[in-house]
């Protein structure tokens, strides 16, 4: 901790931008603490807004952010296409607390908070006026603190209990040796800072949710989107409580868990009911749901997102499959095709009827022959998900056929380029790449959170806790599934098992398969299998993909095989705290397991 605060006080000056330099106008030696936050200079200078905006910056950007690919090729469900990458440390038992991809994860969370509590320490200083008037600083005031309560969380799941620092400002004088704070108190302290219930909280002073009113500042004639709101709030509420309800997070203790599961379930169900959240649909073109044009955004499935500052066209160069490129003006734009899904997560997509092609969706079971799932024709009558978030063979993509059989044209054509590893690339945040020959540039605003999260946090919660009330249970399933092109049945359950057909661990079996599909690559199956302690199953067996021939009459032969082996230790579900932490806090415990 004491390296972070030394960073942060050489960075002082200019301590609202991302890395030292975005919103700097002059010298940074002309920039001193006092001149910078001088009330006098409220009325012709933005620096208290500028600080308050920096609350914002430490949101993380997710997209290809770990060895150029996603956080869920560190589970079952992808592998990194480039081999020996840092996110393979977290299957091959190479992560330490001096050796953690994440690891900058810490400093991160403590930069945003330091950020939010110099703002609230400061902003009190500039009386109201006409460029920061009193409706303004309160509506800095409670976004900066429900930022807080997000980066405490981000925390939290990471490494459990962490140091607390309230609304301190510490500096290099002071006496950095802190102790953790429990999991519990940190939770406490989230929920009594953003909940609506609680008397003092942030809540009242946010703008409502879905807002797209325009923003208290004067200077600000743009509307609130990407400001935090009580939406928000409601959302890391769901999030929050429905860790706290999870067995992880619960080990060592006794008693039962359903009144957690109900306050999970409670705030997944406020925020449902505010009536202001929808499913994204647009059949024409469903990929705008995540690469957008100015028309599409915001959609009423956004509830937390951090803005894309331009249109661009790098996710598609990223993700798409190895072995594209074409010439422009501007030079080569070749494709990398950086991460690469696994087998396990292709089979874990429904049939186009809503069932499951194993035995009540247990993969240890085998299949189901009424599935109707064909090993040697995989991608028939399926989940239409899967077409939009995976790469198949056969797809089309610039016009042209994507060849993932055994040297074809993005599995072994050329030499020294990484192909996939499974068989598969990853597509779901992609622009329309059918039709045209060049990308096309996309605005891609990263969805922190969305209403379908919130459908399936519910869902869970209600299984867990009220495992008869199918009518609340089964409402997001068919929501989703009814969005995603299932096909509904006579019974218009989409699927789903009839009432009275099934049990609490079906159910379980079944909301935790929709999960992983409809949220994949968003950075909740890595901490799903952990809150769910089912890492241990799951990460200790090998990571499947797809061997493809192409045969002499233009067939094509399907085979299965381990493209990774995976190995996953009991004291894994927490991080380690980075040992440069450690160094500078003589107070701070490391999780257990883990070597100093």
């Amino acid at each position: 901790m004491k390296k972070y605060i030394y960073l942060l006080l050489l960075c002082f000056p200019v301590l609202f931008l991302a890395s030292c330099n975005s919103f700097e106008s002059e010298p940074l030696n002309y920039n001193s603490e006092d001149r910078v936050l001088n009330p006098g200079d409220s009325t012709d200078n933005s620096s208290i807004k500028q600080l308050f905006y920096a609350s914002y910056l430490n949101l993380p950007t997710l997209h290809n952010r770990l060895g150029n690919s996603y956080l869920d090729a560190a589970t079952d469900d992808a592998l990194p296409t480039a081999t020996n990458t840092t996110l393979d440390y977290f299957r091959n038992n190479l992560v330490s607390a001096s050796n953690l991809p994440d690891g900058t994860a810490w400093a991160s969370g403590y930069q945003g908070i330091r950020r939010v509590n110099l703002f609230l320490s400061k902003v009190g200083i500039f009386p109201p006026s006409a460029q920061v008037p009193a409706d303004y600083i309160k509506q800095m005031k409670a976004e900066a603190r429900l930022l807080r309560s997000y980066y405490y969380f981000e925390m939290l799941k990471r490494w459990g209990g962490v140091p607390f620092l309230g609304d301190r400002v510490l500096t290099a004088d002071d006496d950095l040796n802190i102790p953790r704070a429990s999991i519990q108190e940190i939770a406490d302290y989230i929920t009594n800072e953003i909940s609506p219930d609680v008397a003092g909280s942030c809540y009242d002073d946010l703008h409502p949710a879905q807002s797209v009113a325009n923003d208290d500042d004067p200077d600000n004639q743009g509307n609130m989107i990407g400001h935090v709101n009580q939406g928000v709030a409601l959302a890391l509420l769901s999030r929050l409580h429905l860790y706290l309800a999870s067995d992880l997070y619960n080990e060592g203790q006794s008693g039962s868990t359903i009144s957690k599961w109900q306050t999970a379930a409670s705030w997944a169900k406020r925020l449902i009911d505010l009536g202001v959240y929808d499913l994204y649909v647009n059949t024409s073109a469903p990929f705008r749901q995540f690469a957008m044009e100015s028309s599409d955004f915001p959609n009423k499935e956004m509830i937390m997102v951090k803005l894309a500052g331009s249109p661009t066209v790098g996710l598609d160069q990223y993700n798409g499959p190895t072995g594209y490129s074409y010439t422009t003006a501007s030079g080569l734009v070749n494709t990398y095709g950086y991460t690469s899904p696994s087998q396990n997560l292709v089979n874990a997509f429904l049939t186009l009827d809503g069932k499951s092609i194993y035995k009540d969706y247990d993969p240890q079971q085998g299949y189901d022959p009424s599935s109707g799932y064909d090993e040697q024709a995989p991608y028939t009558n399926r989940d239409p998900r899967l077409k939009r978030y995976i790469f198949t063979n056969g797809d089309t993509w610039l016009k042209t056929t994507v060849e993932t059989f055994d040297g074809g044209a993005n599995r072994g054509a050329q030499q020294n380029l990484n192909y996939t590893r499974t068989g598969y690339y990853l597509k779901k945040f992609l622009g329309n790449g059918e039709d045209v020959v060049n990308y096309t540039a996309y605005y891609r605003h990263y969805q922190i959170m969305r209403y379908a999260e919130i459908l399936l946090n519910y869902s869970e919660a209600m299984n867990e806790s009220e495992p008869t009330n199918d009518t609340e249970i089964v409402y997001g399933l068919i929501e989703l599934r009814k969005r995603a092109g299932i096909k509904a049945g006579d019974d218009g359950r989409y699927g789903l098992p009839a009432i009275g057909t099934y049990n609490q661990e079906l159910m379980r079996n079944i909301i935790r398969n929709e999960r992983r599909i409809e949220l994949c690559f968003e950075e909740h199956r890595f901490w799903d299998i952990r809150r769910w302690k089912i890492a241990e199953d799951v990460m200790n067996k090998p990571v499947k993909g797809v061997r493809i021939t192409k045969e002499e009459d233009g067939t094509f032969t399907y085979s299965y095989e381990d493209a990774a082996s995976s190995s996953f230790l009991p004291h894994m579900y927490w991080y380690p705290i980075p040992r440069v932490e450690l160094w500078g806090n003589n107070a701070l415990e490391q999780n257990p397991g883990w070597s100093y």
